[in-house]
């Protein structure tokens, strides 16, 4: 019999790198911005450890809409490191993730994407890893993918190594490995750098300036205390595999003293009124009789 596990014995609950990335993306939800994975979206929940829920990539799971309301999934494994190399375990183990999650019942006829967010980069994964993927994404079909990818002149042998790399670890998964499959997957796949780690990191001043935009603008200089104290409530919420909705988020923010700007998607509706308002007071008199009131 199998033993089941808990989300704190199974994942890396605590881990401070997990919980930056994923208050990164309470972040996005909290000001209504395009989270990264599913552009033209808006979040709606994040999810933290849901393997046991049917999230084989259960570190962080992002649940979103379009502007048309169609719902979107993100999955997202986090790792400190990873080389992608043939001899690389942590990604061999992640690819046999990526395995479990294409044979559920709705991936192939939703939108359903796949992220390894990392905090180190390098330079076969800035250039010749991400080529794939773009290719992958914008490429219309598997042939023309992998004949770009064999041709000489065109894809490089790094390009090619990493094709062959995730194809192998596929069939070693038990899953499908054809070419049309393989294809769709590295689609859907997305290679996250958040540089959390570093001296100087682009990632946490990008949540810095995120984290003023949420707060009333005179409140801007804790934009450093509320992405800490969002940090410190992704961990929180990943001990007990729990998730967060924005209205809870918010909820939770004012229960710590923070105070939060408005939606900004109401913003014309509060500048019309505003200046409603104005137009209104201005047409008021002030004197009674020649007699300032």
């Amino acid at each position: 019999m199998t033993k089941a596990t808990t989300p704190s014995s199974s994942g890396p609950a605590g881990s401070h790198f997990e919980g930056q990335v994923g208050a990164s993306y309470l972040l996005c939800m909290l000001v209504g911005a395009e989270p990264r994975g599913l552009p033209g979206t808006v979040i709606d929940r994040v999810e933290f450890q849901r393997a046991g829920e049917g999230h084989p990539l259960d570190d962080v799971i992002v649940h979103a809409h379009d502007t048309s309301g169609n719902a979107a999934t993100l999955e997202i494994q986090v790792k400190r490191g990873m080389t992608f190399a043939p001899k690389d375990e942590a990604f061999q183990k992640v690819v046999g993730q990526i395995a479990k999650v294409s044979g559920k019942a709705n991936f192939w006829n939703s939108r359903y994407e796949l992220g390894i967010a990392i905090s180190r980069s390098s330079h076969k994964i800035d250039g010749p890893y991400q080529d794939v993927l773009t290719w992958a994404r914008r490429l219309g079909d598997a042939r023309t993918f992998f004949e770009r990818i064999e041709r000489p002149g065109s894809a490089n042998p790094t390009m090619r190594e990493f094709v062959k790399t995730f194809k192998s670890h596929l069939g070693a998964a038990g899953a499908p490995n054809d070419d049309e499959t393989v294809w769709n997957l590295l689609g859907r796949l997305y290679i996250f750098v958040f540089d959390f780690t570093a001296s100087g990191s682009a990632s946490e001043e990008l949540a810095k300036e995120r984290a003023v935009r949420a707060l009333q603008p005179e409140d801007g200089l804790r934009a450093g205390d509320l992405w800490k104290a969002l940090t410190e409530l992704a961990i929180d919420i990943a001990k007990s595999g729990g998730d967060c909705t924005r209205d809870r988020l918010k909820a939770d923010l004012n229960d710590r003293s923070f105070r939060l700007a408005g939606d900004r998607h109401n913003l014309p509706a509060r500048q019309a009124l505003a200046e409603a308002s104005r137009n209104a007071l201005g047409d008021i008199g002030d004197r009674v009789g020649g007699v300032m009131l």
